[in-house]
């Protein structure tokens, strides 16, 4: 038999303590002493043959740890059902004890997801933002590329200036000796890029094709290398080229350069390119309202074990993060008050909306269809050539993780979707080109 008993300790947390008759704990505990027994060898006894009294004597911490992990194990489904509760993170068991004559006895602090009651859609109000293209925005991009896309032609006569490709050979030296990683053959350099050490591309300024030359130069002190910081050395150089940069002169020619037939079908794909930018930022800009819209309308009380849970998890994705990213983390880093305070605030955010949505899903019965995920799919595929879509169809159709990512990812669309359709909104117009100057910009 099990007893259980629920005490609230605060929003959506609980204590739940727990009793298991003797009779059961006695029942187990006879079982794993057999087993153990059947196991063991004892001085003096032939194996298997100990007597149990001596087994329990030696063993009897053993036997009880195991005991109380398996009483756990069969009984933990049954615990949480009669308890009532749903827990929305792992439950907090604190250590059980054996009562004589009483049974096991121990406690779970269990967190719960809030329970909100959604206020009326239609009395939220914010702004719907809609982004939209302007022939500006277009010759902008046009621009950029005019800038941007050159080809370089050789001259065997030609004398190097700025903005010219030069390939290089190099041998350097630091205290007459040559340095791992100084060293280079057919190195392609565009002077001016600032891609060398300073002043290592400004004495190259005037060579041709052929020429030698011995150029000096000091490390930074703050150059990534500590061996080399701050010290000065000498390259050896030979000029193998000397490349002119030659940008187009019009728009037809941008355009062959880019694999285009004509101008007409470069500007074609630059205004479908940033279009669709202006509909994913209107989309952005309106969904992150709405979800401002909701939070201040409702209040959510959340268990500190769910935060606590959440913090550490997205602790965890910022560190690997930042792993690939090649930065190191230091436990200093992590105990920041700031950073943590800023973590928090993520989570929080984060599970106050996971549980608005819900309730919103349910009141408006929003579910996704296979054809609705079948039809992301094929969207995301657009991003490979064509002769791997299938291949990716494929590939992703078998990833149950990633479906079920999607399908949330949709499912989370549709209930902000639902959100902005019922609200009382106003709408605010941006162009491209000021919506991207207000995010730091963006280019096609």
């Amino acid at each position: 038999m099990i007893e259980t008993k629920v005490t609230p300790l605060g929003p959506n947390e609980h204590r739940l303590d727990v009793t298991i008759e003797q009779d059961e704990y006695d029942r187990l505990y006879d079982q794993q002493a057999a087993k153990l027994a059947a196991q063991v060898r004892l001085p003096g006894f032939r194996p298997g043959k100990a007597p149990m009294a001596v087994v329990r004597k030696q063993f009897g911490s053993k036997i009880h740890d195991e005991t109380v992990s398996e009483l756990l194990q069969q009984h933990y489904a049954d615990i949480i059902e009669r308890s009532g509760l749903e827990p929305a993170v792992q439950p907090e068991l604190e250590a059980p004890r054996l009562v004589a004559g009483e049974g096991l006895k121990f406690s779970m602090k269990i967190a719960t997801w809030p329970e909100v009651e959604l206020g009326d859609l239609g009395g939220l109000s914010f702004t719907r933002t809609e982004v939209v293209v302007e022939t500006s925005d277009i010759e902008a991009v046009i621009e950029r590329l005019m800038k941007s896309q050159v080809r370089f032609e050789e001259d065997e006569q030609r004398h190097a200036q700025e903005g010219d490709q030069v390939h290089i050979d190099f041998v350097g030296f630091v205290d007459g000796e040559p340095f791992e990683g100084g060293r280079g053959e057919d190195v392609a350099l565009v002077l001016g890029e600032g891609r060398f050490i300073p002043g290592f591309e400004e004495q190259l300024i005037g060579c041709k094709a052929g020429d030698e030359l011995q150029l000096e130069v000091t490390f930074p002190e703050d150059y990534q290398s500590r061996q080399l910081a701050g010290k000065p050395a000498s390259f050896q150089v030979k000029v193998r080229s000397v490349a002119r940069a030659v940008h187009p002169e019009n728009e037809d020619e941008l355009a062959q350069m880019l694999g285009f037939e004509h101008a007409a079908a470069l500007r074609e794909d630059v205004e479908r390119r940033l279009t669709e930018e202006a509909r994913q930022a209107s989309r952005d800009a309106t969904f992150e309202a709405a979800l401002d819209a909701l939070l201040a309308a409702h209040d959510v009380e959340l268990p500190e074990m769910l935060v606590a849970e959440d913090m550490r998890e997205t602790m965890g994705r910022i560190v690997q993060n930042m792993k690939r990213q090649g930065v190191e983390v230091t436990p200093e880093q992590l105990r920041d008050p700031e950073f943590r305070q800023e973590v928090r605030r993520r989570s929080e955010r984060g599970l106050k909306l996971s549980v608005l949505l819900q309730a919103v899903r349910r009141q408006a019965g929003i579910e996704v269809e296979d054809a609705e995920i079948d039809a992301e799919i094929d969207r995301q595929s657009l991003r490979y050539p064509e002769e791997q879509r299938d291949q990716f169809r494929q590939w992703i159709k078998g990833q149950r993780e990633q479906i079920d990512a999607i399908r949330a990812q949709l499912l989370e669309a549709k209930c902000i979707e639902y959100i902005v359709a019922q609200a009382n909104t106003s709408v605010q117009e941006k162009t491209l080109s000021a919506w991207q100057e207000e995010n730091a910009g963006g280019q096609a």
